[in-house]
């Protein structure tokens, strides 16, 4: 028998009334979702097999990267699906109640910031921006630019062989550490643009190469909030950036619109 609750997300009851909620397979593909009602807020869970996702048996299907993969995958359609109709406080992957008393006992505990949350989500989008930059490029934009970095290859000139060559291991250093100042001064002014579009911004850890796959390094991560009413101007502010920064070796990648992943989290 299905006793364990997944939970994808809560939505405004009044918002569901408006627009039934669309089929979907829950995360067993076999049990539909379906909605939880609590006091003007609907919690939207699909049921589990207890033998089969009790918490040792979670732990075992964890440790399948393909299945976490895939798993992960289909929460974040679901959270998706839900954000193309409705207000949605989207829950973590694997979030799993042990019964519907449980469910509702956590239902009651937060309430009021859940309602609340859902009031100031409302009619709000995410975005997330990553800029990538070519250290190459940008290093000899740094160094033809700088003027710090001008004065030191003036003195050079002045400068015996093998104080030259001493004096130049200084410069590469002071380059490297100029590039570093630059790329993060650029990318704040940047983002310092965008986000006077924004209700609210949050800064992330930048990626490494493994993780990014890529050539060229992110030298920026940022995600933000928006008015639906102001996507259209911030698209045009990022579309104009992009080609404002191309040439100085800065890639703008931007994505959305998301679910309100990193302004929803609750306490």
């Amino acid at each position: 028998m299905a006793e364990l609750k997944y939970l994808y997300g809560i939505i405004p009851t009044d918002e569901l009334n408006q627009t039934p909620l669309p089929s979907f397979k829950g995360l067993d593909v076999q049990h539909e979702w379906y909605p939880i009602a609590f006091d003007g807020i609907q919690a939207i869970v699909c049921d589990l097999e207890e033998s089969d996702y009790n918490e040792s048996a979670l732990e075992e299907k964890t440790s399948d990267v393909e299945w976490v993969h895939e798993k992960a995958f289909h929460h974040h359609e679901a959270v998706m699906k839900l954000h193309e109709s409705y207000t949605v406080i989207p829950m973590k992957f694997a979030t799993i109640y042990t019964s519907k008393t449980n469910l509702e006992e956590t239902l009651t505990n937060h309430y009021q910031e859940m309602d609340g949350l859902l009031s100031w989500l409302k009619g709000k989008e995410e975005w997330n921006l990553k800029i990538y930059c070519d250290n190459d490029s940008l290093r000899e934009r740094t160094a033809a630019h700088n003027l710090s970095i001008d004065e030191k290859k003036k003195e050079l000139e002045h400068m015996s062989p093998g104080r030259q060559y001493l004096e130049k291991r200084k410069l590469d250093r002071l380059i490297d550490q100029e590039l570093e100042k630059d790329k993060e001064q650029h990318s704040s002014s940047i983002h310092d643009q965008l986000a006077t579009y924004s209700v609210k911004t949050d800064i992330k850890k930048n990626w490494n190469k493994d993780v990014t796959g890529r050539t060229d390094e992110m030298c920026w991560n940022s995600v933000y909030l928006l008015e639906n009413q102001e996507a259209e101007e911030f698209l045009g502010k990022v579309k104009q950036l992009q080609e404002e920064w191309k040439e100085a070796g800065f890639t703008l990648e931007l994505t959305g619109p998301w679910p309100a992943y990193h302004f929803s989290k609750l306490k």
